[in-house]
């Protein structure tokens, strides 16, 4: 387990550890028999197995984040289609360029690479944000 996983666990999640210190001090206290360590154990065990899997709530996070990021951007991206030159190469390949973006693909594949000024971002695939954009570049030229 990483360090920066305990610490975000640590953060967003302190009342879940309030609370098993809170437990853990009254089952220490009121409790006078071996079975005051058992229900200690179980929960530690508890919080540790949540801060544990606590990982996978964090990759749901980052990847709705992504999500939203890549679906504005691509919104930013229709609304400069107006400025958009598309440009289609006898090999089949085809370039979209603005002031900033550029986005290249074969005709037929169901997949464009985004440049922005310059800098690839990754390869995606066309839905309806990218194919509007297309179309608004090959309207355009």
């Amino acid at each position: 387990m990483v360090p920066e996983q305990w610490i975000a666990f640590v953060q967003d999640k302190w009342w879940v550890i309030l609370a098993a210190v809170v437990a853990l001090l009254v089952v220490v206290s009121v409790v006078k028999t071996v079975l005051k360590w058992v229900l200690a154990l179980a929960i530690v065990a508890a919080v540790l197995t949540y801060g544990a899997n606590y990982k996978d709530e964090l990759t749901t996070m980052s990847d709705q984040m992504l999500a939203e990021a890549k679906d504005q951007a691509f919104q930013a991206l229709v609304a400069g289609a107006i400025d958009a030159q598309y440009e289609s190469k006898a090999d089949g390949t085809y370039a979209v360029f603005t002031s900033s973006v550029r986005v290249e693909g074969k005709e037929g594949s169901n997949e464009v690479t985004v440049f922005w000024k310059g800098v690839r971002i990754g390869t995606f695939e066309i839905d309806a944000t990218i194919r509007a954009f297309l179309d608004g570049a090959k309207h355009n030229s």
